[in-house]
């Protein structure tokens, strides 16, 4: 375990355990006004399988994990399986922290708590504040509150597009200014620092990473739209090379609409790194008492190479080379406070070129062209 989650650690039990409101800054500025307390106590989890009918690979919704179901294992907690707890703490109307343990299937095959989110923040006004530490992206409508299983509908954010999330957060500063206009609320983020990302065969480093992001909300419909740019370079553990440093950047772009009996969404994204490549997906639910059943279509295209970028590696090409798609149908079930059930069936699709998102697959096995079934069950909670 690192110094910092050792440090983090201490201080959670210390403090207590608590889970963090999704916006602070009111929390931090009211807190004097109503005598709430300085810390918040809480937290949130998820319990969970999934089955993968493809036994001559592994099915995995992050590709930090290094085995998932399918080849490894018939039925498998890896994919949707974590807890997590928070600490919130409001020292002042203007100074807030967030701490968050994380215990989630990692790259090393362990669950091993990690701090996940640690951030010192200063609101200057209700509406303006800035953050130093480790903070979550905003690249995605859900990718902040991605593990909170509780706070959206599928089983877990749509795989095709959220394999693009190659960066879930950024050790370095950001800052969070919102305006309402009329009947609209218009939210805009920017971020910079870096990044140290562990996968099961290497450890990419970004640095430089900045990024603007920006949230509208009108009504019943939200719209939201980010770019971010880095310098990035991977270390190859079983061969000990290290690539070049290659500039990427990421374009992203959403809309959910949501009355309340029913909601549609949709969202896309464009990389840019030694090749251009593309993501999406769109998605709709409607909501009949404490039951939500949904459908979703999602799929990522194969990689173009950008003729100015160094000739592709191996590697490169493999990367470059993971389309699919994925249908998908499923039910959320409220069925007590602060509790839900979930199933879902996804139907891949492997491009004709492509093993997609496919781990593990032996290296005389091409299973281009093929698809397969994947059954998840979860029960999300918080606390």
């Amino acid at each position: 375990m690192t110094k910092l989650n050792c440090l983090a650690v201490l201080a959670l039990f210390s403090a207590g355990i608590s889970i963090a409101d999704a916006d602070q800054t009111a929390s931090a500025t009211n807190n004097v006004a109503t005598e709430q307390p300085m810390f918040k106590l809480g937290g949130f989890g998820t319990l969970g399988l999934s089955h993968s009918s493809q036994g001559l690979g592994d099915y995995v919704v992050d590709t930090a994990t290094p085995k998932g179901a399918g080849l490894s294992n018939d039925w498998s907690a890896t994919n949707n399986s974590r807890f997590a707890a928070h600490l919130n703490a409001n020292f002042s109307p203007k100074v807030s922290a967030l701490l968050q343990i994380d215990s989630e299937y990692h790259a090393d095959g362990t669950y091993r708590p990690e701090v996940e989110w640690f951030s010192v923040k200063y609101a200057f006004t209700p509406n303006f504040y800035m953050r130093v530490g480790r903070i979550a992206l905003p690249t995605f409508m859900d990718s902040e509150n991605w593990d909170v299983g509780y706070s959206y509908t599928w089983v877990t954010p749509p795989v095709d597009l959220y394999h693009q999330l190659s960066i879930p957060s950024s050790d370095g500063i950001d800052a969070m200014y919102r305006t309402e206009i009329g009947d609209s609320v218009n939210t805009v983020k920017t971020i910079y620092g870096r990044n140290t990302l562990d996968r099961p065969n290497s450890v990419t480093t970004s640095r430089e990473m900045w990024g603007i992001f920006d949230t509208l909300e009108y009504g019943q419909a939200t719209y939201h739209a980010g770019y971010q740019q880095r310098m990035s370079s991977t270390e190859y553990i079983l061969t000990g090379m290290t690539g070049p440093w290659i500039q990427n950047s990421d374009l992203s772009l959403g809309a959910n609409y949501d009355p309340g009996d029913w909601f549609v969404m949709s969202e896309w994204i464009q990389r840019r790194s030694t090749y251009l490549s593309s993501a999406m997906y769109v998605s709709a639910g409607y909501r009949i008492n404490k039951f939500t059943p949904y459908l979703t279509h999602s799929q990522n295209s194969s990689g173009s190479f950008i003729q100015s970028s160094p000739p592709p590696s191996a590697y490169d090409l493999q990367l470059a080379n993971r389309a699919q798609s994925t249908d998908s149908f499923g039910v959320r079930w409220d069925f007590m406070r602060n509790f839900d059930f979930k199933m879902q069936y996804d139907r891949v699709t492997l491009s004709d070129n492509s093993n997609g998102y496919l781990i593990n697959v032996p290296a005389n096995v091409i299973l281009y062209g093929t698809t397969f079934h994947v059954i998840s069950a979860v029960v999300d909670f918080v606390f």
